[in-house]
């Protein structure tokens, strides 16, 4: 691991320019950050070892981020910078953009879902960004204000098991490897559920429909019991 690798910018303050040294920035120490996330896992990111790749000490690095996980939300903003909140279209086809795209930035980092579910709310502004305009989308549906919040759990859980299965499956067709067993199990046989990377485009939006079509049934409910009152 080299500073190379992290393109480090910086900025050269009077005495660091007269020592030749660079000084970091927040920036710097994110991008490094994210780079060994990248190589070496969630377990394998501490503030030693990324002082260490940006050659310098760990107290350095605490004037630009508390700890890891203030590193690790910083990471995650980055990574969800580039997830917009479509300002046109119907709610549905917003929503499946926002996952679609969420879906997109957060398949090479899939780490970060671990980091999502045991921060809570202490996350980044560009995370809280998406979701206050995913929860936003799913109110514009129509449904009752009570059930928003519980279809947009369906949809967040959703996205982060796909990408988290997604990056964890053993790719194959259930069968195609002629299992000596296979054979007691017809359904799977007849049916052949598969993880393949060439289908798995297409069952995540399958997942997204069938949710977004029960929203669209219970709001379908919810306007036929008004109109009955």
């Amino acid at each position: 691991m080299s500073r190379a690798e992290f393109q480090i910018t910086g900025r050269r303050s009077e005495s660091s320019r007269a020592k030749g040294r660079v000084t970091l920035t927040r920036a710097d120490v994110v991008r490094a950050g994210a780079h060994l996330l990248d190589t070496e896992g969630l377990e394998g990111l501490s503030m030693r070892k990324l002082a260490t790749a940006l050659r310098t000490g760990p107290a350095t690095l605490y004037w630009h981020v508390r700890d890891k996980n203030e590193l690790l939300a910083l990471i995650l903003d980055e990574t969800i910078r580039s997830v917009a909140i479509p300002d046109s279209g119907t709610w549905d086809e917003r929503i499946m953009d926002v996952l679609a795209s969420s879906r997109r930035v957060l398949l090479p980092r899939p780490v970060l879902v671990r980091f999502i579910w045991e921060a809570g709310w202490n996350i980044g502004s560009e995370t809280l960004r998406v979701a206050d305009g995913l929860i936003g989308l799913v109110a514009m549906s129509g449904l009752p204000e009570d059930e928003v919040a519980d279809a947009y759990f369906a949809l967040i859980t959703y996205l982060f098991g796909f990408v988290l299965a997604e990056t964890s499956s053993a790719h194959g067709r259930f069968g195609a490897a002629g299992e000596d067993d296979s054979e007691g199990y017809p359904n799977l046989l007849q049916y052949g559920p598969a993880t393949d990377p060439e289908g798995m485009d297409r069952r995540f939006v399958y997942g997204v429909e069938t949710a977004l079509g029960g929203i669209r049934v219970r709001v379908a409910e919810h306007r036929r019991d008004r109109r009955r009152r």
